[in-house]
């Protein structure tokens, strides 16, 4: 966390003002405003750095409690859907006084959700392998005329009613879980390498 004064100085109210500020600032405005601070003094450097990187070794260390945790039973599903270990030269324990140079926080390529690469194991992510299809056999579409109401087969329908699509890899609704589950993935465009 950045350095705080006492609590004694802050009222609740000065508090929440803050967080309701904080809330409704842009992305960009928040970026800005981190950067900043990092350039600002070595603490809140060290501070923003410790939350948002990694240091050399602490993947592999996580990886290793992760995997020492879970059952040693095998899945029927296809193996190679949990291959996941980040073989590259960051996660190794050779150099413990290396500076970070890895994000703690990816977006996976699977579910497009933001995940700590710290707590990764073979259960964090549920996915489909398919893509949704229109659910013409349901009566989800039924009274939905597309000339009055707009096209039905659209990326934006699909966010916006789930419900009238089907995953064509295991016929569940749109809006249902995952059919696959396995670690995440990064997706390596997402990814901003340092």
């Amino acid at each position: 966390m950045l350095p705080s004064s006492p609590p004694s100085k802050r009222s609740s109210i000065d508090i929440q003002n803050l967080y309701n500020a904080i809330d409704s600032a842009t992305p960009d405005r928040l970026r800005t405003l981190l950067k900043n601070l990092i350039t600002t003094s070595p603490a809140n450097f060290e501070s923003i750095q410790g939350e948002l990187m990694l240091q050399h070794g602490a993947l592999k260390r996580a990886w290793s409690e992760n995997d020492n945790d879970e059952d040693d039973e095998d899945d029927d599903d296809d193996s190679s859907e949990d291959s996941g270990h980040d073989n590259e030269s960051d996660n190794s324990d050779g150099q413990t006084d290396a500076p970070a140079n890895r994000q703690r926080f990816e977006i996976c390529e699977q579910c497009n959700e933001e995940y700590d690469v710290l707590h990764n194991n073979k259960k964090s992510c549920q996915w489909h392998e398919g893509e949704q299809e229109v659910d013409w056999d349901g009566d989800f579409w039924a009274d939905h005329d597309e000339r009055c109401h707009g096209t039905i087969d659209t990326p934006e329908m699909r966010k916006e009613h789930p419900e009238g699509f089907v995953w064509d890899c295991c016929d569940e609704p749109g809006d249902a879980a995952g059919c696959k589950t396995s670690r995440h993935r990064p997706n390596r465009a997402k990814r901003v390498r340092i």
